[in-house]
């Protein structure tokens, strides 16, 4: 058997993850080597060119290429920022057709990046392949990355080079942790529910719980015919694409098959509402998206077991499908075809968008193309959907990047603290000037036309000399999700500040509207990370913008925002009302700005959306007082 082991990841950060738990359970006894020893074995990794660089430097590789040949294909051209789906969907499908005409005698085997498998569980996909499924489906359960990534990173073994976990064992520490969302997917419970109902489940006792998957990952696949051009997700338009028989076999029970999918807690937590949503509203929820495919998986009964019993299965079985059946009678009869999917077109005219706005060229990835017409082989309103979108872009780019922003933005205030500290810098003029930020900080952009400035580039694993300067002014500006990191940080800045020079800490929390939990309370939490080791020598003065209204404001402009991308023709009056509705929303926002510009701000606002730290070294004569 010929198999081709697919992953795609990119991004330093994203990789070191990978390589952390991820892999390391992929080359448990019952997983990879176990592929190895039977079967014709390859694996692909669809990455960028910085990311292939990173991945040789990894000393776990050496474990992989002792197994199996390990490849790299480049998908640089597919990478865009926020369209994750689009790309990954995409380089799959490159990572497919490289294999040319022997397309059709190959295996391939996909994982995304962050699922973590139960050992034996590619042993299992082999023995199933083996039956002569052309097609093998998986499900996924998602669990809170926070509270299980240390417990699994305890059991590593062989230097950190391997996870072995049995099934039972993944399974209860995904039940202890479980995701916020599958909670609220669960039927049985009547405490939160989701917006969507891609999966739900049903509690069968502490040890067994019992699910259906409309939305479950296709694991494995023998094309039946060639890769024709992409014209719908992964998830969904692969397999009647590349397996027309419609022969499809699943991992049911995950004794045999278990696959983690860690995320963190606050992943989707917009979705979630307190209460139970009824069976007409996840009836039409599931009408406007589902294709015959993901109605086809709903029907399959996928069981995760972490221990003996599950003597109500039969039970909770027979409940489960008199619930389905019952949501199944209040759906649309016709599925939404996968070809074109609307999710799918949204999606790739946002990414055509995205690289529109970048290099002012209206291309299409190769994966779209249909190799004998070169056609693009998507709905014939792509093209001027997509323009509406690159028009979309070029205005956002137009209302500026913080700190560049204009006045009726909602990033207008804090883009403020660092315009603040430009002035007084530019006023002092000192002899050297520093930056310390991670490497897409838009102020990295920004203040070189404006100041005579050095950059140091801070990874996610700090860990460098830095600079050999001295420098009279150093700004850090790290965001609200690397804030544990400032420290180490803040030792590199300390070592390279001037006598008498000061330091200043931007601290950006993007999209903090998104996040239920209020900010300001939790930087007070963050003190040792926030301020220097040594911080009694050092004059600590703070500044901080955002607040209840700015918070209410920037969610309704989001509202709006939905509406300007309309999903059909139909809803097109909805953009001209959208339009109008943001025009008065940006007047309000500006004469908020020009209110709170000239307010205190060293009071801590509800719900802080920046903070600007600024530290001084105090005099000797100051210390002796």
């Amino acid at each position: 058997m010929k198999v081709k082991f697919l992953t795609v990841i990119w991004g330093t950060r994203y990789i070191d993850e990978f390589v952390r738990l991820s892999l390391p359970s992929y080359l448990a006894p019952g997983n990879l080597p176990y592929v190895a020893g039977q079967t014709e074995l390859e694996m692909l990794i669809l990455t960028s060119t910085e990311g292939q660089a990173h991945f040789s430097e990894l000393a776990i590789m050496e474990r992989v290429r002792a197994l199996c040949p390990v490849r790299f294909i480049l998908i640089d051209d597919l990478i865009t920022t926020g369209i994750y789906g689009v790309t990954l969907t995409l380089a799959y499908a490159r990572g497919i057709m490289d294999s040319g005409p022997e397309q059709t005698n190959t295996h391939f085997i996909f994982m995304n990046s962050d699922f973590v498998l139960a050992d034996g569980s590619l042993r299992a996909t082999i023995s199933k392949l083996g039956e002569g499924y052309p097609c093998i489906m998986a499900p996924s359960l998602r669990a809170s990355a926070e509270p299980t990534l240390p417990i699994l990173a305890s059991s590593l073994s062989d230097e950190g080079h391997c996870l072995a976990v049995p099934p039972r064992s993944m399974v209860r520490l995904a039940f202890e942790n479980l995701h916020p969302t599958a909670v609220a997917k669960t039927v049985t419970q009547q405490f939160v529910s989701c917006e969507t109902h891609n999966q739900m489940y049903w509690q069968v006792d502490e040890a067994t719980l019992l699910a259906r998957y409309h939305l479950i990952f296709m694991l494995a696949i023998k094309p039946e015919v060639p890769m024709p051009p992409v014209n719908s997700y992964c998830d969904y338009g692969f397999v009647p694409e590349l397996v027309p028989s419609g022969k499809i076999g699943f991992m049911d029970d995950s004794d045999d098959f278990f696959m983690l999918e860690l995320q963190p807690q606050a992943q989707e937590q917009a979705l979630l509402r307190c209460g139970i949503k009824s069976v007409g509203s996840i009836a039409t929820e599931l009408s406007r998206w589902t294709t015959s495919e993901h109605r086809r998986c709903a029907q399959v009964d996928l069981v995760f077991r972490s221990g003996p019993g599950g003597e109500a299965l039969p039970e909770v079985k027979a409940l489960a499908r008199e619930f389905m059946a019952d949501v199944a009678s209040r759906m649309t009869p016709n599925a939404v075809p996968h070809e074109g999917h609307e999710y799918w077109s949204s999606g790739l005219e946002a990414w055509a968008s995205l690289k529109f706005s970048l290099s002012g060229k209206w291309t299409w990835p190769p994966e779209v193309l249909d190799p004998e017409k070169r056609n693009v082989q998507v709905r014939k309103r792509t093209d001027l959907v997509g323009r509406y979108h690159a028009m979309l872009r070029v205005a956002q780019v137009y209302t500026g990047r913080l700190p560049d922003v204009r006045i009726w933005n909602h990033l207008w205030l804090d883009s403020c603290l660092v315009l603040d500290w430009v002035a007084n810098v530019i006023q002092v003029k000192p002899r050297r000037v520093l930056l310390i930020c991670p490497a897409d900080s838009s102020l990295a952009r920004y203040l070189p036309g404006r100041l005579p400035i050095d950059i140091q580039q801070m990874p996610n694993s700090v860990g460098e000399e830095g600079p050999h300067k001295a420098y009279d002014r150093i700004l850090i500006h790290i965001y609200r999700a690397n804030i544990r990191q400032l420290r180490k940080w803040l030792e590199i800045a300390d070592r390279h500040l001037a006598h008498g020079g000061q330091l200043a800490v931007f601290i950006e929390h993007q999209n903090s509207e998104l996040e239920r939990s209020n900010f300001s309370s939790e930087l007070s939490r963050y003190t040792q990370e926030v301020l220097p080791a040594n911080w009694i020598g050092y004059r600590v003065e703070g500044r901080f913008v955002g607040g209840r209204f700015k918070r209410k404001l920037r969610l309704i402009e989001r509202l709006f925002f939905r509406f300007l991308r309309p999903s059909s023709i139909q809803k097109l009056p909805m953009v001209v009302v959208a339009v109008n509705c943001w025009c008065v929303w940006a007047t309000v926002m500006m004469l908020y700005n020009i209110l709170m510009r000239g307010a205190a701000s060293a009071r801590c606002p509800d719900y802080c959306s920046s903070a600007m730290l600024s530290l001084s070294r105090r005099s000797r004569n100051a210390d002796r007082v």
